[in-house]
């Protein structure tokens, strides 16, 4: 198995990469649009929320924050600022391209991972991927996603809410990369 070694030292290096971490979830409830990643997903109940409740977008925008030391989604976007009630959360993603691009850092990947009893989300992950690279001006191999259940355990596992999970690598962009 070939490996490649990479080398540097702390005084001069080519490589500057951050991880963040996020968690989001959300009550489930009656009549309203289940969104994820925002993607309208056909179901008998959405997400509870001042915004589109899309607690998948919600998780990596704050996985981004986190790697930059911004602080949370609240901060950023107050439940309290009337501006932000029923507001799609793709607009998050969009100032967070943005901010990325301000402070100089791209993003090397996205590992998402959304947990719910139903609907199955199997056939909308695509769709899901194309959004978020599409906002976040990134190739679709920089982004993975998967969705599996609570087997029954917890509010999750009930089908009273849906959580989900995102870890992000971001990069440092510096002039003298090769």
């Amino acid at each position: 198995m070939l490996q490649k070694m990479v080398t540097f030292s702390s005084s001069d290096s080519m490589f500057n990469m951050k991880i963040g971490f996020s968690k989001d979830i959300h009550v489930t409830k009656a009549g309203v649009p289940l969104i994820l990643c925002g993607v309208n997903i056909p179901s008998e109940f959405g997400l509870e929320s001042h915004s589109d409740g899309d607690c998948a977008t919600h998780a990596i925008v704050e996985a981004i924050f986190g790697a930059l030391n911004i602080g949370d989604l609240g901060s950023h976007y107050p439940p309290s600022d009337p501006k932000y009630e029923n507001v799609s959360s793709l607009i998050f993603l969009d100032d967070t391209r943005r901010i990325l691009d301000e402070m100089k850092y791209e993003i090397g990947n996205i590992d998402l991972f959304i947990s719910c009893e139903k609907p199955k989300l199997k056939k909308f992950i695509p769709e899901m991927k194309s959004l978020v690279a599409s906002h976040l001006k990134i190739s679709e191999e920089k982004i993975s996603i998967k969705a599996g259940t609570n087997e029954g355990i917890d509010a999750v596992g009930r089908g009273e809410a849906i959580e989900a999970y995102c870890v992000c690598l971001i990069e440092k962009i510096l002039k003298n990369r090769t």
